[in-house]
C-alpha cells in the first residue's frame, strides 16, 4: 500500500471519528422521570344540579407519584384515588318524597395530572354505582329491587379537578363541573335514575390533606 493511500484512508477515518464525536455530543441523554412519593387524606362532597342536593365523599385516600423529569422541570401525577360508600339523601316535591341510596365511585386506573404555575390539574374516570335504594312519602321505607354491583352509569363519569396557588404541604382544594350518565342493570330505577340524577353541570369539592409519611 502505497504511503499516499495510506494517508487518504487516515483522513477518511479521522473525518468519520469527528462526525461520530459532533452526534454523540449533539445528541441529549434520556430525559430521567423521578418518582417522588406523595399521600394524602381525601375529603369532600358532591352537589347533583337536578335535585340540589349535596352527597359526603371520603375519608379516602390519593396516594402515588409525583412525576419530575429531571431535563425539563415539568411535574406530572399518578395516584391512586380511593373513596368510601357514600349515602345520597334526595328530597323532592318539597320534602314530602324521600329517597336514599348507597354511591360508589369506582375509579377506573389511576388519576393523572400535572402541576404547573402553581397550578394541579387532574384528570379521573370512575363509575358511579347505586345500590341500596329506598323511596317513600316522608320517610325511605320502600326497598328498590337493584342487584349489588350492577346498577351503574352506562358510560365512566370524567372528572377534570383543578387547584390553583397551590402548596403540597398544605391541603389542596380541588374543584370540577362533571356530567352524570345515565344509568343501567337497575331494574325499575333505571328510569327514574336518569331524569332525577343523570344530567350536566354537578359540582364536586375534594379536599387533599397531605399525610406525615409525604
Amino acid at each position: 500500500m502505497s504511503v499516499a493511500t495510506r494517508i487518504k484512508r487516515l483522513a477518511v477515518l479521522a473525518s468519520a471519528a469527528t462526525v461520530a464525536l459532533t452526534l454523540v455530543t449533539a445528541t441529549p441523554a434520556s430525559a430521567e422521570i423521578i418518582p417522588f412519593p406523595v399521600s394524602f387524606s381525601v375529603n369532600g362532597s358532591t352537589v347533583v344540579k337536578k335535585t340540589g342536593s349535596a352527597m359526603s365523599l371520603g375519608p379516602g385516600t390519593l396516594a402515588g407519584n409525583l412525576l419530575v423529569n429531571d431535563e425539563t422541570g415539568e411535574v406530572g401525577l399518578n395516584a391512586d384515588l380511593t373513596l368510601p360508600p357514600s349515602q345520597a339523601n334526595i328530597s323532592l316535591v318539597s320534602g314530602l318524597f324521600k329517597i336514599k341510596a348507597t354511591v360508589k365511585v369506582i375509579p377506573l386506573g389511576p388519576a393523572t395530572g400535572t402541576l404547573a404555575d402553581a397550578t394541579l390539574t387532574t384528570h379521573a374516570k370512575a363509575n358511579m354505582e347505586i345500590s341500596n335504594i329506598w323511596v317513600g312519602l316522608l320517610s325511605p321505607v320502600i326497598p328498590l329491587p337493584t342487584v349489588p354491583g350492577a346498577c351503574k352509569t352506562k358510560t365512566p363519569v370524567d372528572l377534570n379537578l383543578v387547584a390553583k396557588d397551590i402548596d403540597i404541604f398544605s391541603p389542596i382544594t380541588v374543584t370540577a363541573d362533571y356530567t352524570i350518565p345515565e344509568f343501567t342493570n337497575c331494574w325499575v330505577a333505571d328510569i327514574a335514575l336518569g331524569a332525577l340524577v343523570s344530567g350536566p353541570g354537578n359540582t364536586i369539592t375534594l379536599t387533599l390533606t397531605p399525610n406525615a409519611a409525604s
